[in-house]
Protein backbone atom coordinates (compact mmCIF):
# COMPACT_ATOMS: atom_id res chain seq x y z
CA UNK A 1 0.00 0.00 0.00
CA UNK A 2 2.05 3.35 -1.16
CA UNK A 3 2.07 5.63 1.53
CA UNK A 4 0.26 9.06 1.48
CA UNK A 5 2.22 11.62 -0.33
CA UNK A 6 1.31 14.22 2.81
CA UNK A 7 2.01 11.75 5.45
CA UNK A 8 5.56 10.80 3.09
CA UNK A 9 6.62 15.09 3.43
CA UNK A 10 5.84 15.23 6.80
CA UNK A 11 8.22 12.06 7.55
CA UNK A 12 10.98 13.75 5.58
CA UNK A 13 10.94 16.78 6.81
CA UNK A 14 10.84 15.68 10.32
CA UNK A 15 13.57 12.93 9.98
CA UNK A 16 16.12 15.74 8.07
CA UNK A 17 15.30 18.69 10.25
CA UNK A 18 15.99 16.09 13.27
CA UNK A 19 19.32 14.81 11.48
CA UNK A 20 20.58 18.14 11.11
CA UNK A 21 20.76 19.15 7.88
CA UNK A 22 20.38 23.03 6.80
CA UNK A 23 16.50 23.82 6.12
CA UNK A 24 17.29 25.02 2.30
CA UNK A 25 18.36 21.13 2.14
CA UNK A 26 15.58 19.95 3.52
CA UNK A 27 13.21 21.67 1.34
CA UNK A 28 14.92 20.32 -1.80
CA UNK A 29 15.67 17.25 -0.42
CA UNK A 30 11.97 16.88 0.46
CA UNK A 31 10.61 17.84 -2.45
CA UNK A 32 13.10 16.30 -5.29
CA UNK A 33 12.17 12.54 -3.23
CA UNK A 34 8.72 13.29 -3.83
CA UNK A 35 8.98 13.88 -7.69
CA UNK A 36 11.09 10.83 -8.20
CA UNK A 37 8.68 8.92 -6.44
CA UNK A 38 5.92 9.90 -8.38
CA UNK A 39 5.64 8.80 -11.97
CA UNK A 40 3.04 11.47 -12.92
CA UNK A 41 5.72 14.38 -12.20
CA UNK A 42 8.34 15.26 -15.10
CA UNK A 43 11.59 15.25 -13.23
CA UNK A 44 12.37 18.84 -15.73
CA UNK A 45 10.34 20.22 -13.11
CA UNK A 46 13.03 20.29 -10.82
CA UNK A 47 15.05 22.56 -12.96
CA UNK A 48 12.11 25.01 -13.81
CA UNK A 49 10.39 25.76 -10.53
CA UNK A 50 13.32 26.76 -8.48
CA UNK A 51 14.55 29.33 -10.65
CA UNK A 52 10.83 30.80 -11.39
CA UNK A 53 10.62 31.33 -7.44
CA UNK A 54 13.72 33.29 -7.00
CA UNK A 55 13.51 35.18 -10.29
CA UNK A 56 11.27 37.90 -8.41
CA UNK A 57 11.68 41.41 -8.79
CA UNK A 58 10.48 42.33 -5.18
CA UNK A 59 12.75 39.77 -3.59
CA UNK A 60 15.84 42.09 -4.64
CA UNK A 61 14.02 44.13 -1.72
CA UNK A 62 15.08 41.91 0.45
CA UNK A 63 18.96 42.05 -0.36
CA UNK A 64 18.63 46.19 -0.14
CA UNK A 65 17.38 46.50 3.56
CA UNK A 66 19.47 44.01 4.70
CA UNK A 67 22.24 46.25 3.13
CA UNK A 68 20.79 49.25 4.66
CA UNK A 69 20.24 47.95 8.07
CA UNK A 70 24.16 46.21 8.13
CA UNK A 71 25.53 49.79 7.19
CA UNK A 72 23.36 51.11 10.09
CA UNK A 73 24.88 48.86 12.07
CA UNK A 74 28.58 48.83 11.25
CA UNK A 75 28.54 53.03 11.32
CA UNK A 76 27.24 52.26 14.90
CA UNK A 77 24.10 54.52 14.22
CA UNK A 78 22.38 52.60 16.83
CA UNK A 79 23.81 54.73 19.54
CA UNK A 80 22.67 57.91 18.00
CA UNK A 81 19.32 56.32 18.76
CA UNK A 82 19.84 55.21 22.18
CA UNK A 83 20.71 58.62 23.15
CA UNK A 84 17.38 60.10 22.15
CA UNK A 85 15.78 57.30 23.18
CA UNK A 86 17.28 58.01 26.74
CA UNK A 87 16.48 61.22 26.24
CA UNK A 88 12.76 59.95 25.99
CA UNK A 89 12.05 57.58 28.43
CA UNK A 90 15.18 56.97 30.77
CA UNK A 91 13.32 59.28 33.58
CA UNK A 92 10.79 55.92 33.81
CA UNK A 93 11.26 53.40 36.23
CA UNK A 94 13.42 50.73 34.93
CA UNK A 95 14.86 53.61 32.34
CA UNK A 96 17.75 51.35 30.45
CA UNK A 97 14.80 48.56 30.02
CA UNK A 98 12.52 51.59 28.48
CA UNK A 99 15.78 52.89 26.42
CA UNK A 100 16.27 49.36 25.37
CA UNK A 101 12.81 48.56 23.59
CA UNK A 102 12.15 52.19 22.06
CA UNK A 103 15.57 52.19 20.41
CA UNK A 104 14.76 48.64 18.86
CA UNK A 105 10.90 50.30 17.68
CA UNK A 106 13.57 53.03 16.43
CA UNK A 107 16.08 50.56 15.10
CA UNK A 108 13.33 48.22 13.39
CA UNK A 109 12.36 50.95 11.16
CA UNK A 110 15.53 50.69 9.94
CA UNK A 111 16.82 47.03 9.66
CA UNK A 112 14.10 44.70 8.81
CA UNK A 113 15.58 41.93 10.39
CA UNK A 114 15.47 41.20 14.13
CA UNK A 115 18.79 39.58 14.12
CA UNK A 116 20.23 42.19 13.15
CA UNK A 117 17.99 44.59 15.57
CA UNK A 118 19.01 42.15 18.37
CA UNK A 119 23.03 41.92 17.86
CA UNK A 120 23.01 46.23 17.24
CA UNK A 121 21.08 46.94 19.84
CA UNK A 122 22.38 44.45 22.48
CA UNK A 123 26.08 44.73 21.95
CA UNK A 124 25.57 48.54 23.37
CA UNK A 125 22.60 47.77 25.65
CA UNK A 126 22.83 44.64 27.74
CA UNK A 127 26.92 45.68 29.12
CA UNK A 128 25.23 49.55 29.91
CA UNK A 129 22.46 47.90 31.85
CA UNK A 130 24.25 44.81 33.80
CA UNK A 131 26.50 47.80 34.81
CA UNK A 132 23.38 49.70 36.03
CA UNK A 133 22.29 46.82 38.40
CA UNK A 134 19.82 45.11 36.18
CA UNK A 135 20.16 41.03 35.75
CA UNK A 136 22.08 40.18 32.69
CA UNK A 137 18.99 37.55 32.09
CA UNK A 138 16.63 40.37 32.61
CA UNK A 139 18.44 42.77 30.26
CA UNK A 140 19.56 39.94 26.70
CA UNK A 141 15.18 39.27 27.53
CA UNK A 142 14.04 42.87 27.05
CA UNK A 143 16.63 42.53 23.94
CA UNK A 144 15.44 39.50 23.04
CA UNK A 145 11.89 39.99 22.35
CA UNK A 146 11.61 44.13 21.57
CA UNK A 147 13.75 42.97 18.79
CA UNK A 148 10.91 40.87 17.22
CA UNK A 149 9.15 44.87 16.77
CA UNK A 150 11.83 44.36 13.52
CA UNK A 151 9.63 41.71 11.23
CA UNK A 152 6.19 43.27 12.58
CA UNK A 153 7.32 47.09 11.51
CA UNK A 154 8.13 48.42 8.18
CA UNK A 155 10.62 47.37 5.95
CA UNK A 156 10.41 43.86 7.63
CA UNK A 157 12.09 41.21 5.50
CA UNK A 158 8.60 38.92 6.56
CA UNK A 159 6.20 41.06 5.21
CA UNK A 160 7.96 41.27 2.17
CA UNK A 161 8.44 37.54 1.54
CA UNK A 162 4.98 37.49 2.70
CA UNK A 163 3.63 39.63 0.15
CA UNK A 164 5.64 37.47 -2.35
CA UNK A 165 3.88 34.21 -1.41
CA UNK A 166 0.55 35.64 -1.07
CA UNK A 167 0.67 38.17 -3.92
CA UNK A 168 -0.15 41.14 -1.66
CA UNK A 169 0.66 44.44 -1.97
CA UNK A 170 3.78 45.44 0.05
CA UNK A 171 2.56 48.87 0.77
CA UNK A 172 -0.58 47.91 2.24
CA UNK A 173 1.34 45.27 4.54
CA UNK A 174 3.83 47.98 5.93
CA UNK A 175 1.25 50.51 6.19
CA UNK A 176 -0.71 47.65 8.33
CA UNK A 177 2.47 46.63 10.48
CA UNK A 178 2.83 50.09 12.41
CA UNK A 179 0.03 50.24 14.39
CA UNK A 180 0.59 46.08 15.60
CA UNK A 181 4.44 47.11 15.71
CA UNK A 182 3.96 50.46 18.65
CA UNK A 183 1.10 48.15 20.04
CA UNK A 184 3.86 46.08 20.74
CA UNK A 185 6.03 48.24 22.10
CA UNK A 186 4.11 49.27 24.43
CA UNK A 187 3.14 46.34 26.07
CA UNK A 188 6.59 45.75 26.38
CA UNK A 189 7.25 48.90 28.15
CA UNK A 190 4.37 48.46 30.34
CA UNK A 191 5.46 44.69 31.37
CA UNK A 192 9.22 46.15 31.82
CA UNK A 193 7.55 49.54 34.05
CA UNK A 194 5.54 46.48 35.93
CA UNK A 195 8.88 44.53 36.64
CA UNK A 196 11.15 47.53 37.40
CA UNK A 197 8.46 49.13 39.78
CA UNK A 198 8.56 45.78 41.87
CA UNK A 199 12.44 45.00 42.10
CA UNK A 200 13.06 48.56 42.53
CA UNK A 201 15.54 49.06 39.07
CA UNK A 202 16.62 52.29 38.44
CA UNK A 203 15.85 55.89 36.73
CA UNK A 204 18.22 57.62 34.52
CA UNK A 205 17.77 60.93 35.57
CA UNK A 206 14.87 63.88 35.51
CA UNK A 207 13.31 64.59 32.04
CA UNK A 208 14.64 67.65 29.99
CA UNK A 209 13.63 68.89 27.19
CA UNK A 210 16.73 70.40 26.68
CA UNK A 211 18.35 66.71 26.78
CA UNK A 212 15.53 65.80 24.21
CA UNK A 213 16.71 68.59 21.72
CA UNK A 214 20.44 67.80 21.75
CA UNK A 215 20.09 64.01 21.42
CA UNK A 216 16.83 64.74 18.94
CA UNK A 217 19.80 66.51 16.50
CA UNK A 218 21.80 63.09 16.58
CA UNK A 219 18.97 61.18 15.98
CA UNK A 220 16.50 62.55 13.35
CA UNK A 221 18.59 62.07 10.39
CA UNK A 222 18.85 58.55 11.05
CA UNK A 223 14.68 58.52 11.42
CA UNK A 224 14.83 60.15 8.30
CA UNK A 225 15.34 56.55 6.71
CA UNK A 226 12.25 54.56 7.88
CA UNK A 227 9.92 58.08 6.85
CA UNK A 228 11.58 58.09 3.62
CA UNK A 229 11.05 54.38 2.87
CA UNK A 230 7.56 54.83 4.06
CA UNK A 231 6.87 57.99 2.29
CA UNK A 232 8.03 57.49 -0.97
CA UNK A 233 5.98 53.66 -0.80
CA UNK A 234 2.89 54.94 0.45
CA UNK A 235 2.81 57.89 -1.73
CA UNK A 236 3.52 55.62 -4.52
CA UNK A 237 6.74 57.73 -5.69
CA UNK A 238 8.59 54.29 -5.85
CA UNK A 239 8.54 49.95 -5.25
CA UNK A 240 9.57 48.68 -2.31
CA UNK A 241 12.48 47.46 -4.49
CA UNK A 242 13.61 50.67 -5.44
CA UNK A 243 12.69 52.48 -1.88
CA UNK A 244 15.25 49.59 -0.65
CA UNK A 245 17.89 50.85 -3.34
CA UNK A 246 17.12 54.69 -1.78
CA UNK A 247 17.57 52.79 1.97
CA UNK A 248 20.80 51.33 1.17
CA UNK A 249 21.99 54.60 -0.69
CA UNK A 250 21.52 56.97 1.66
CA UNK A 251 22.85 54.39 4.86
CA UNK A 252 25.67 54.66 3.13
CA UNK A 253 25.37 58.36 2.94
CA UNK A 254 24.68 58.75 6.67
CA UNK A 255 27.23 56.51 7.81
CA UNK A 256 30.07 56.88 5.45
CA UNK A 257 29.83 61.20 5.05
CA UNK A 258 27.72 62.34 7.51
CA UNK A 259 28.87 60.81 10.67
CA UNK A 260 32.07 58.79 9.16
CA UNK A 261 31.94 55.62 11.01
CA UNK A 262 31.80 53.46 8.43
CA UNK A 263 35.03 52.21 7.06
CA UNK A 264 36.45 50.93 3.81
CA UNK A 265 36.90 47.36 5.87
CA UNK A 266 33.28 47.78 7.60
CA UNK A 267 31.83 48.46 4.61
CA UNK A 268 32.83 45.35 2.81
CA UNK A 269 32.13 43.22 5.60
CA UNK A 270 28.95 44.84 5.55
CA UNK A 271 28.01 43.89 1.60
CA UNK A 272 30.06 40.34 2.56
CA UNK A 273 27.34 39.43 5.19
CA UNK A 274 24.00 41.17 3.54
CA UNK A 275 25.41 38.97 -0.03
CA UNK A 276 25.31 35.67 2.48
CA UNK A 277 22.20 36.33 3.87
CA UNK A 278 20.94 37.14 0.96
CA UNK A 279 22.30 34.01 -1.30
CA UNK A 280 20.75 31.83 1.77
CA UNK A 281 17.61 33.48 1.60
CA UNK A 282 17.24 33.09 -2.51
CA UNK A 283 18.11 28.96 -2.07
CA UNK A 284 15.41 28.40 0.57
CA UNK A 285 13.02 30.33 -1.95
CA UNK A 286 14.55 27.90 -4.82
CA UNK A 287 13.58 25.42 -2.70
CA UNK A 288 10.65 25.92 -1.37
CA UNK A 289 9.04 26.91 -4.56
CA UNK A 290 9.80 23.63 -5.23
CA UNK A 291 8.05 21.91 -2.75
CA UNK A 292 5.37 24.32 -2.65
CA UNK A 293 4.50 23.34 -6.06
CA UNK A 294 4.38 19.86 -5.49
CA UNK A 295 2.18 20.65 -2.12
CA UNK A 296 -0.32 22.43 -4.64
CA UNK A 297 -0.03 19.82 -7.40
CA UNK A 298 -1.11 17.09 -5.19
CA UNK A 299 -4.33 19.09 -3.53
CA UNK A 300 -2.48 18.79 0.18
CA UNK A 301 -3.56 22.54 0.99
CA UNK A 302 -7.00 21.86 0.00
CA UNK A 303 -6.94 18.92 2.28
CA UNK A 304 -5.18 20.41 5.35
CA UNK A 305 -8.34 23.13 4.96
CA UNK A 306 -10.71 20.08 4.75
CA UNK A 307 -9.41 18.77 7.83
CA UNK A 308 -9.55 21.86 9.63
CA UNK A 309 -12.87 22.26 8.85
CA UNK A 310 -13.64 19.31 9.66
CA UNK A 311 -13.09 19.81 13.12
CA UNK A 312 -14.92 22.78 13.25
CA UNK A 313 -16.42 25.46 10.84
CA UNK A 314 -17.18 28.07 13.36
CA UNK A 315 -14.45 31.30 12.74
CA UNK A 316 -12.62 31.91 16.35
CA UNK A 317 -12.52 28.01 16.45
CA UNK A 318 -10.28 27.85 12.93
CA UNK A 319 -8.43 31.08 13.32
CA UNK A 320 -7.00 29.75 17.28
CA UNK A 321 -6.57 26.02 15.31
CA UNK A 322 -3.97 28.54 12.83
CA UNK A 323 -2.67 30.96 15.32
CA UNK A 324 -1.40 27.78 17.55
CA UNK A 325 -0.27 26.07 14.45
CA UNK A 326 1.90 29.00 13.37
CA UNK A 327 3.21 29.68 16.80
CA UNK A 328 4.62 26.23 17.36
CA UNK A 329 5.81 26.13 13.82
CA UNK A 330 7.86 29.21 14.76
CA UNK A 331 9.72 27.46 17.92
CA UNK A 332 10.98 24.83 14.99
CA UNK A 333 11.66 26.65 11.60
CA UNK A 334 12.80 30.01 11.21
CA UNK A 335 10.47 32.67 10.10
CA UNK A 336 11.56 32.95 6.36
CA UNK A 337 10.88 29.12 5.39
CA UNK A 338 8.32 28.77 7.22
CA UNK A 339 5.86 31.41 5.58
CA UNK A 340 7.80 30.15 2.29
CA UNK A 341 5.98 26.86 3.06
CA UNK A 342 2.99 27.80 4.93
CA UNK A 343 1.40 30.44 3.51
CA UNK A 344 0.83 28.67 0.63
CA UNK A 345 -1.44 26.14 2.49
CA UNK A 346 -3.75 27.98 4.92
CA UNK A 347 -3.65 31.46 2.56
CA UNK A 348 -6.75 29.72 0.71
CA UNK A 349 -7.91 28.50 4.27
CA UNK A 350 -8.09 32.28 5.66
CA UNK A 351 -9.81 33.26 2.40
CA UNK A 352 -12.28 31.14 2.93
CA UNK A 353 -12.46 32.40 6.17
CA UNK A 354 -13.43 35.54 5.43
CA UNK A 355 -9.57 37.00 6.59
CA UNK A 356 -8.01 40.11 4.64
CA UNK A 357 -5.02 38.80 3.43
CA UNK A 358 -3.16 41.82 4.70
CA UNK A 359 -4.47 41.59 8.00
CA UNK A 360 -3.50 37.20 8.37
CA UNK A 361 0.18 38.47 7.10
CA UNK A 362 0.22 40.30 10.36
CA UNK A 363 -1.42 37.28 12.12
CA UNK A 364 1.53 34.87 10.62
CA UNK A 365 4.20 37.40 11.18
CA UNK A 366 3.19 38.04 15.51
CA UNK A 367 2.76 34.51 15.35
CA UNK A 368 6.58 33.85 14.16
CA UNK A 369 7.87 36.70 15.77
CA UNK A 370 6.74 34.90 19.00
CA UNK A 371 7.72 31.62 18.07
CA UNK A 372 11.15 32.38 17.64
CA UNK A 373 11.65 33.42 20.94
CA UNK A 374 11.30 29.36 22.03
CA UNK A 375 14.01 26.89 21.49
CA UNK A 376 14.64 24.90 19.23
CA UNK A 377 15.16 27.29 16.75
CA UNK A 378 15.31 30.87 19.07
CA UNK A 379 18.06 32.60 16.64
CA UNK A 380 17.61 35.80 17.99
CA UNK A 381 17.84 34.45 21.88
CA UNK A 382 21.16 32.86 21.05
CA UNK A 383 22.63 36.44 19.90
CA UNK A 384 21.43 37.89 22.52
CA UNK A 385 22.69 35.33 24.93
CA UNK A 386 25.94 35.17 22.91
CA UNK A 387 26.21 38.88 23.86
CA UNK A 388 25.29 38.25 27.64
CA UNK A 389 27.48 35.35 27.87
CA UNK A 390 24.42 33.26 29.68
CA UNK A 391 22.68 30.20 28.49
CA UNK A 392 19.24 30.03 26.69
CA UNK A 393 18.56 28.05 30.11
CA UNK A 394 18.92 31.03 32.14
CA UNK A 395 17.05 33.74 29.86
CA UNK A 396 14.12 32.04 29.50
CA UNK A 397 12.54 32.48 33.06
CA UNK A 398 12.98 35.95 32.37
CA UNK A 399 11.38 36.15 28.97
CA UNK A 400 8.01 34.62 30.01
CA UNK A 401 6.45 37.91 31.15
CA UNK A 402 7.48 39.63 28.01
CA UNK A 403 6.11 36.54 25.20
CA UNK A 404 2.80 37.01 27.35
CA UNK A 405 3.08 40.87 26.77
CA UNK A 406 3.62 39.53 23.08
CA UNK A 407 0.91 36.98 23.24
CA UNK A 408 -1.95 39.70 24.56
CA UNK A 409 -0.72 42.22 21.15
CA UNK A 410 -1.34 39.02 18.86
CA UNK A 411 -4.67 38.45 20.46
CA UNK A 412 -5.62 41.47 20.00
CA UNK A 413 -4.60 41.61 15.99
CA UNK A 414 -6.96 38.85 15.89
CA UNK A 415 -9.81 40.00 17.52
CA UNK A 416 -9.35 43.72 16.21
CA UNK A 417 -8.45 43.67 12.36
CA UNK A 418 -9.00 47.50 12.35
CA UNK A 419 -5.87 47.42 14.16
CA UNK A 420 -4.09 46.14 10.81
CA UNK A 421 -6.39 47.35 8.51
CA UNK A 422 -7.62 51.01 9.30
CA UNK A 423 -3.86 52.43 8.14
CA UNK A 424 -3.82 50.69 4.86
CA UNK A 425 -7.05 52.23 3.98
CA UNK A 426 -6.52 56.17 5.21
CA UNK A 427 -2.89 56.09 4.04
CA UNK A 428 -3.59 53.82 0.38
Amino acid sequence: MPIDPGYLILILLVVLLVMGMPIAFVLGVTAMTLILLDPAVVPQIMGLVPFGGANNYLLVAALLFMIAGEVMNQGRIAEKLIAFASSLVGHIRGGLAHVNILTSLFFSEISGTATSDAAAIGSVMIPQMKKRGYPVAFAAAVTSTSATMAIIVPPSLNLILYAYVADASIAQLFAAGILPGFLVCALLMGTAYVISVKRGYPIEGKFSLARVGETGKDAVVPLTLPILILGGILGGIFTATEAGAVAALWSIVLAAVLYRTLTLAGFVETLRLAGKRSAMLMFIVATSTLLGWYLTNQQIPQEIARAILGISDQYWVVLLAINVFFLLAGTIVHGTPAILMLVPIFLPLARELGIDPVHFGLIVTINLGIGQQTPPVASVVLITCAIAKISIGQILPSMLWFIAAMLVALLLVNAFPALSLWLPSVLL
